[in-house]
This record gives C-alpha cells, sequence and structure tokens, in this order.
C-alpha cells in the first residue's frame, strides 16, 4: 500500500493513476472497511487521503475507482468521523458533493 501511495498516487501520468485507484481499490475490498477506517492515524490518514484525491482525479477511469473507493467507505458507521478527522480541510466541500452524488445514484440501482 505504501508503494502505491507513495509512487502511483501523484504520478504525472494518467494511467499510472488509474492503476494505482484499481489496485488500492482491490486492496481495500481484500483488506475491508473495517481495518482502514480502524483509526490507525498512519493507515486511515493517508488512505482517506488518497480516496479523497483520486475522486477528483482528472482521469476518468481513476475518478471512477476512487468514486468505487468511496462508495464502499461510505457504508462503514465510522466513516463520517474518521472523515471530518483526516479528509483535507480544502477538498471536503468538493468531496461531499461526489459522496452525495454516489450515495444518489446508488439508492437509485
Amino acid at each position: 500500500m505504501n508503494a502505491l501511495l507513495v509512487g502511483g498516487l501523484s504520478h504525472r501520468n494518467a494511467a499510472v493513476r488509474s492503476c494505482t485507484a484499481q489496485h488500492l481499490e482491490r486492496l481495500a475490498e481484500v483488506m475491508g472497511m473495517a481495518r482502514l477506517l480502524s483509526g490507525k492515524k498512519d493507515l486511515t490518514d493517508r488512505f482517506l487521503i488518497a480516496v479523497s484525491k483520486l475522486a477528483v482525479d482528472p482521469a476518468q477511469e481513476a475518478r471512477h475507482h476512487g468514486r468505487n473507493i468511496l462508495r464502499n467507505v461510505a457504508t462503514n458507521g465510522d466513516f463520517a468521523k474518521m472523515w471530518d478527522k483526516f479528509a483535507p480541510r480544502k477538498e471536503r466541500e468538493s468531496l461531499r458533493e461526489v459522496i452525495s452524488k454516489v450515495n444518489l445514484k446508488e439508492r437509485n440501482i
């Protein structure tokens, strides 16, 4: 996870960021949302920052995977508390809109 966050998340190439997002999505499924949001500062902090960056990424595929992760994480009961604690302040408003859109799409399916 460290290699994905350090190397792929801020890479200039959109294909690398998309691949990173895909691998993070799979890793989140394997590890489980409860473990990712366990409150351990390093893991939770870095994961939520990564998801927030991916959810608003200019590359469509990376954004798709980032929003999928966000949708899965939002179903966890501890998400709101961890979100307010760890998410970057300047990105919170735009991401609140993304979360509301993701939740609306999920309800309509």
